[in-house]
């Protein structure tokens, strides 16, 4: 085995132990991201009790929050090697298609 091989396994070791501690992060930040998904949704419905109707902004920002979340899963999973927000722009609105 060469010097390089070994360099380049070194390198592949440390950014798996990286990559764990980012997983550690986005396990943390999903999970307060679940309770800020409970609390819109409480919000949303005592809004549409109240006014009956929705409220729009909330709608977009739930909309993007829950895109967050799927970021996350994607990446703590190996879905996807790409880190969430705010490494990456964060996720918006889906394009209204149909």
């Amino acid at each position: 085995m060469s010097e390089n091989d070994t360099g380049t396994e070194a390198d592949a070791r440390q950014a798996v132990w990286i990559r764990g501690l980012f997983m550690i992060l986005f396990m943390i930040i999903g999970n307060v991201a679940a309770w800020l998904i409970a609390a819109v949704a409480v919000f949303q419905f005592l809004f549409v009790i109240i006014t009956g109707k929705q409220n729009t902004q909330l709608l977009s920002f739930a909309d993007g929050l829950s895109r967050f979340v799927y970021q996350i899963a994607k990446f703590l999973t190996f879905g996807a090697e790409e880190k969430p927000f705010p490494f990456t722009d964060w996720p918006g609105s889906a394009p209204s298609g149909s």
